[in-house]
């Protein structure tokens, strides 16, 4: 299993030279971990220092790389989808995110060769079965999430809602489907995505705030995550074919980084809750949407690690309000160690930055050895 590193200035333990994924590599007490495949203390000159890794190891790679020989391979482009749990216990992890991202990307741009990018944030539901908090008065009401909250608003009390009227609703199906690219903020507020995209560009004005905007989800989302599905959905010819929601999102010359972010395990063993399927056939849908090359895909898992000996995570614990407890995501856990370049961090983890600084080493050697195709 490819599991965090320790990366905060608590602990300073290098990783010893193994060929393999790591499992269980203790990270001490305190930990908010971050990792990478392959990760040794040799100071050959095939390794790279990660990123804001201090006294952590290196990627213990070959001496000349694919993006090392022009017209060999190098990735120029990359897409990133954000998939964030916005469940009621998720406040402050989506804080937690928002707040790590501004040096996430600035590592990015100065780290890849990828300077073309594509950024999604999508939920963990499908808007229509969305929690639901309204206010109404004599002749309106106020709801969220908005503004899919507003059907059932209108069902229930029949007068405006968020100043709309029930017959004008400003919705759409994309508002209202799995994988969708959000584009609200947690206030119903609409968020300056250029060119009525659902998406953002590395063009994209105000980058960081509008990814704020659309990172800042909400929590009034279904209670029966289905982060798998919303990934799976994302990525689709559906969504990002001519005409689709996403149109233009996903691309063949591009790796494609998904980061999932959530205190609950993607289980499905209660009817209508949780992805339907298993890991395995997640990976193979995931993999086949980038024409069957499971090494153009980094994903990065942002979850419960309370099974883990050194997880950060309180054993046995529940998602709650104030940040600390989350389910043990086994299953998503297993997804995402089915990658080559799949990172594991804990959801729990009081801030991000350590896990994004080193998970960045993952996505510069993913983006090295990317030969793009048609």
């Amino acid at each position: 299993m490819h599991r965090l590193l320790a990366s905060t200035l608590l602990v300073g333990t290098a990783v010893a030279a193994c060929g393999g994924k790591h499992d269980g590599d203790s990270a001490g007490e305190g930990a908010t971990g971050g990792v990478s495949p392959n990760l040794t203390s040799d100071d050959s000159t095939g390794g790279i220092e990660l990123p804001g890794s201090g006294a952590l190891g290196k990627l213990d790679l070959p001496e000349e790389l694919p993006g090392d020989r022009p017209g060999v391979g190098g990735c120029k482009k990359a897409d990133f989808l954000f998939v964030i749990d916005n469940s009621g216990s998720m406040a402050g992890e989506q804080a937690n995110l928002i707040a790590s991202f501004p040096g996430f990307i600035a590592t990015i741009t100065q780290t890849i060769a990828a300077q073309d990018y594509h950024i999604m944030a999508v939920p963990t539901d499908d808007g229509a079965s969305a929690g639901l908090s309204t206010k109404c008065g004599a002749t309106s009401c106020v709801c969220k999430p908005a503004p899919v909250c507003c059907p059932k608003t209108c069902e229930l009390f029949g007068k405006d809602c968020n100043g709309d009227p029930c017959d004008a609703l400003p919705l759409s199906e994309c508002d209202q489907i799995y994988g969708r690219g959000n584009i609200y903020n947690a206030d119903g507020e609409q968020c300056a995505l250029a060119d009525d995209r659902r998406y953002m560009t590395a063009s994209q004005p105000n980058l960081a705030e509008t990814f704020e905007c659309v990172a800042n989800i909400g929590t009034f989302g279904s209670g029966a995550e289905k982060p798998a599905l919303a990934t799976l959905e994302a990525v689709s010819a559906a969504l990002n074919g001519p005409g689709g929601c996403s149109e233009g999102f996903l691309r063949k010359d591009a790796i494609l980084v998904v980061i999932i972010i959530t205190d609950e395990e993607d289980d499905n063993t209660v009817d209508g809750e949780g992805s339907p399927g298993e890991p395995e056939e997640w990976h193979a849908q995931l993999v086949a949407a980038k024409g069957g090359d499971a090494d153009a895909v980094v994903v990065l898992g942002l979850v419960g690690d309370g099974n883990f000996a050194d997880g950060v995570c309180p054993p046995d614990s529940a998602p709650n309000n104030d940040g600390v407890g989350a389910e043990p995501a086994l299953r998503l856990q297993r997804f995402v160690d089915m990658f080559e370049n799949g990172v594991i961090g804990s959801v729990c983890a009081t801030d991000y930055t350590p896990f994004f600084s080193e998970a960045v080493g993952v996505i510069d050697f993913a983006c090295d050895e990317f030969v793009p195709v048609g």
